[in-house]
């Protein structure tokens, strides 16, 4: 899994926030087979998970999630926010987020990414490569901004998931609300991460929650997906941006490119 500073999660699917909000995230070591303790039921069931969203062409997703805000000198501070998001395969994303810190929608169309901010009327465009990935990619690669349920978005999400993981156990049966799920538990140098995928016919991620043990006061990344339609029937238009009346256009961040060193997970 990919590490994320906890306050990015609380920033836009797409969105541009400062440097101070989305501060660059740790690097992770990259491991070699031998020195990961997995247990293969787990391995195994992330791999189902993400071959069957690697070929579902289109879905979409409700989900809600809660995350602490850890401000110095200050108690801590629980926040929610709803997110939709909306996919059709290899080039069309959208989305939107709402709650107590956002309130911003997303538009790509396989050539531009456009992010509104709908309270200050105020939005951006970027162009990007022609598939989700190389987009999501060229984003982060771009703004060194963090992007909330990436990691299920991309072709390949065991790669994604995986390729930093130290230690991963299977916890057996756990509900998440009324749906029985698979419950793991992951950890990483930087992060420990549990994820829930449905017991059922469909091994859909239900949950994920990730603690950022390195951090002062160790604050938490939480969010559970409600809503799974792998069968939406996505409208061309739903991926198309048109700016509202009096939005002021406004300049994506471009912060310095990291090396590749730096970039390694």
């Amino acid at each position: 899994m990919k590490v994320f500073a906890p306050l990015g999660f609380a920033m836009l699917l797409a969105g541009a926030p400062s440097a101070q909000e989305a501060p660059p995230p740790p690097v992770e070591p990259e491991l070699a087979p031998e020195s990961r303790l997995i247990d293969p039921r787990a391995d195994e069931l992330v791999r189902q998970m993400s071959e069957l969203l690697a070929r579902t062409k289109s879905f979409a997703l409700e989900a809600e999630e809660i995350y602490d805000e850890v401000p110095e000198h200050l108690p801590r501070t629980q926040l929610t926010n709803r997110r939709h998001v909306a996919l059709k395969r290899p080039d069309r994303l959208a989305g939107d987020a709402s709650g107590d810190a956002i309130n911003r929608s997303f538009w790509y169309d396989g050539k531009t990414l456009s992010v509104l901010d709908k309270e200050q009327n105020t939005y951006a465009t970027i162009p990007v490569p022609a598939t989700i990935d190389g987009a999501l990619d060229t984003i982060f690669e771009r703004t060194g901004m963090v992007i909330p349920l990436a990691d299920f978005v991309y072709e390949d999400v065991y790669e994604r998931l995986m390729e930093s993981v130290q230690r991963g156990v299977y916890l057996g049966i756990h509900h998440v609300g009324a749906v029985p799920c698979h419950h793991l538990s992951f950890e990483q140098e930087t992060i420990d991460w549990q994820l829930w995928i449905d017991a059922g016919d469909v091994p859909l991620p239900r949950k994920l929650v990730i603690a950022y043990k390195t951090e002062d006061e160790v604050p938490q990344y939480a969010v559970t997906i409600g809503i799974w339609n792998l069968k939406a029937d996505v409208p061309e238009e739903l991926f198309r941006f048109e700016p509202p009346e009096g939005a002021e256009r406004i300049e994506f961040p471009n912060v310095q490119e990291p090396s590749k060193e730096e970039t390694k997970p």
